[in-house]
């Protein structure tokens, strides 16, 4: 907000406009770029963060889906781990352990983390554009 050129903000209150007006109507259209990339960010901060819940919370009901697919993993690796120790002396956790392998559970956990930022990133794209023909230099 403080790199934008004062003259703007001088030359609209020349032409009687107030503090509000100037904000809405030039100051904010302006920063749209730079509130595009803060909210995405953000979001896709708040989305990957399992460790609050993992710290913090108790009740299950209130996991995250982010801590859900944490343990998930978690558990296929632990799996894992068990039938390699034994080396296949069970045929049902073998057979277990066969269909879902650690790498396809840790690809669809992938999958599924990144599905949502890949389908929210484009409703921000429009504002880098603009933010981007706003910085250039015109003709």
């Amino acid at each position: 907000m403080e790199s934008t050129p004062k003259e703007l903000q001088q030359a609209a209150s020349i032409d009687g406009a107030g503090i509000m007006t100037i904000f809405v109507k030039i100051m904010l259209p302006i920063s749209k770029p730079i509130l595009a990339t803060v909210a995405i960010f953000a979001a896709v901060d708040q989305w990957n963060s399992f460790q609050d819940t993992l710290l913090l919370v108790t009740d299950s009901k209130l996991y995250s889906l982010q801590f859900i697919l944490y343990n998930y993993i978690n558990q296929a690796s632990s799996l894992s781990t068990m039938v390699n120790l034994q080396n296949a002396g069970s045929t049902a956790m073998a057979s277990l352990a066969t269909k879902q392998t650690t790498t396809s559970i840790r690809m669809t956990v992938t999958i599924i983390v990144v599905a949502p930022i890949l389908l929210v990133y484009p409703i921000f794209q429009r504002f880098f554009v603009k933010g981007i023909m706003i910085g250039a230099v015109k003709g």
